[in-house]
């Protein structure tokens, strides 16, 4: 039973060397899939949608309003042109949606377009919010009064 016990000690364990070449091997394989990862994060770009709905800017100029009618002057803020996908008249104080016009009116860049828009019927008097947007996603709001 002596002999065993002084067996185990005798027997020698990996060498200091090849466990030191074994953790280099693991540190680099795990700087190497790090790198991918993170290298990969980075230089991800983005789509073409995404391009495009940073180069939509519109924004509601004026709203004047008679009887029934409703009419919004939206500008495109850019050089590109610039679909509106809706327009929507809001009350301000509830927020239930009076109207929306499912358009396709197309502005040229740095133009000014009319969107006429014909409610059921006369405002009355109170606050109201337009909310335009585009078929891409954009969105602009402007609040008006009606007296």
């Amino acid at each position: 039973m002596h002999d065993k016990l002084i067996r185990c000690y005798l027997v020698k364990g990996v060498s200091p060397i090849v466990a030191t070449i074994v953790l280099i091997l693991i540190s680099l394989a795990a700087s190497l899939i790090l790198w991918t990862w993170i290298s990969n994060m980075i230089s991800q770009t983005t789509t073409s949608s995404e391009i495009y709905f940073l180069n939509e800017r519109v924004r509601i100029e004026a709203v004047s309003t008679q009887s029934n009618v409703v009419k919004v002057y939206v500008r495109n803020l850019m050089n590109n042109d610039v679909r509106i996908g809706a327009v929507y008249v809001i009350n301000g104080t509830s927020g239930v949606a009076i109207a929306q016009n499912l358009t396709s009116v197309t502005i040229e860049g740095g133009n000014v377009a009319e969107i006429v828009i014909s409610l059921k019927m006369v405002l009355s008097p109170g606050i109201y919010i337009v909310k335009v947007t585009t078929v891409r996603g954009y969105e602009a709001s402007y609040v008006f009064a009606v007296a």
